[in-house]
C-alpha cells in the first residue's frame, strides 16, 4: 500500500513527528512535494470560492496523492499540545476534501486531541491496526515520533541582518514558499531577519498573556501563539512585526486588531494572501515595510 501524507495545513507544526511516524510504520510513504501552481490549481477546481488559500492549496495536496496513492493521511487535530482550538477549517479539513469527493482514500480521520497522549495513542492505533501495523512496532515508532518532535529545534532566530521583525501568522502561511510568494528571501535581500513563535517559550507566551489583562482565557491556538509571542518578543528589541494572514480568516480577524492596540508604537505590517500571484504590489508593500524600520531606526 502507498499512503499519501499532504505537505500543507500543520504538516509544518509537526513535521518532525510526523515524518518519523510515517517512516516507521513500513509502508511506503509518498509526501505531495512542495506546493506549485499546479497544486494550487487543483484546490481552487475542487473548492468552493469562499474557501481561504490555505484551504484550496490543502484540497491541492490531497487531490494529487489520490491520484497518485492507495490512500491519504489527513489528521483531524481538534486541540493542540496545550489545550487550545485549532480553526474549524483545519480541524473539518477531511470533511472539507470529502465534499469534493475524495474520502473513500482518506485515512487517520479519527478526531486527535494531542493534548492526551494516551486519547492521541488509541487514534492513531485505530488506524495502523487496520494497515496490518503490529502493535508493538506502532508503540515503539509512536513513542519515537514524540521523541522526535521533542527534540526538535523549530521556527527562525535570525542573526547577522541590519534588522529583526516577529514574523506572525499561521505555520502554513510562514513555511510555504510558494503561498507567501518567498516572502522570507526576500525581507532578506532588505537587511531584515526574522524570528518565529516557535524560539518564545510556552511560559513565556503566558506571561505574556498575563499582563494583557485579558477578560478570559484565550480560546484559539493562532492567538495565544501569535499575541503571547508579540508581547514577549517586545521587550527582548524587535523592530517590528510582519503578520502574514490569508484573506478572509476568521481567526485572524481579531488576532490582528489586539496585536495592532498592544504595539506601543512599534511598525506592524499586515499582507493577505490569496491565489492571486502577482508579485508587484506585494513587493511595493514590503519595501514600504523597510522603509517605515529605516525611519524608526534614524529617530
Amino acid at each position: 500500500m502507498r499512503v499519501g501524507v499532504p505537505k500543507a495545513y500543520f504538516y509544518y507544526a509537526y513535521k518532525p513527528f510526523v515524518e518519523s511516524f510515517c517512516q516507521g510504520l513500513g509502508i511506503q510513504v509518498e509526501f505531495s512535494g512542495d506546493t506549485d501552481q499546479e497544486i494550487l490549481e487543483r484546490g481552487n477546481r475542487v473548492c468552493v470560492d469562499e474557501a481561504c488559500l490555505p484551504v484550496k492549496v490543502m484540497c491541492g495536496h490531497v487531490k494529487k496523492l489520490a491520484d497518485s496513492c492507495d490512500a491519504v493521511a489527513l489528521p483531524r487535530i481538534m486541540r493542540t499540545e496545550f489545550g487550545e482550538s485549532i480553526c474549524p477549517k483545519v480541524a473539518g479539513a477531511a470533511d472539507l476534501a470529502a465534499a469534493s469527493e475524495m474520502d473513500k482514500k482518506l485515512i487517520f480521520t479519527e478526531p486527535l486531541y494531542l493534548d492526551d497522549r494516551k486519547k492521541l495513542e488509541k487514534a492513531l492505533w485505530k488506524q495502523c491496526k487496520k494497515l496490518g501495523i503490529r502493535r508493538l512496532d506502532f508503540k515503539v515508532n509512536f513513542l519515537n515520533a514524540l521523541l522526535s518532535q521533542e527534540m526538535a529545534e523549530r521556527g527562525l532566530d535570525e542573526e547577522g541582518y541590519r534588522y529583526k521583525v516577529f514574523l506572525a501568522g499561521h505555520c502554513y502561511n510562514i513555511y510555504d514558499p510558494f503561498v507567501n510568494m518567498d516572502l522570507i528571501e526576500k525581507l532578506h535581500r532588505m537587511d531584515i531577519g526574522v524570528v518565529t513563535e516557535e524560539r518564545v517559550t510556552r511560559q513565556e507566551k503566558d506571561s505574556g498573556l498575563a499582563y494583557a489583562d485579558l477578560m478570559k482565557k484565550p480560546y484559539w491556538s493562532f492567538f495565544v501563539n501569535n499575541f503571547g509571542s508579540m508581547r514577549a518578543l517586545r521587550k527582548k528589541g524587535i523592530d517590528g512585526v510582519l503578520y502574514l494572514s490569508s484573506f478572509s480568516c476568521g481567526t485572524d480577524s481579531f488576532t490582528v486588531e489586539m496585536l495592532k492596540k498592544n504595539l506601543n508604537g512599534m511598525p506592524f505590517f499586515v499582507l493577505k494572501l490569496d491565489e492571486q500571484r502577482g508579485e508587484a504590489g506585494f513587493d511595493t508593500r514590503l519595501e514600504a515595510f523597510a522603509e517605515l524600520l529605516k525611519g524608526r531606526s534614524r529617530q
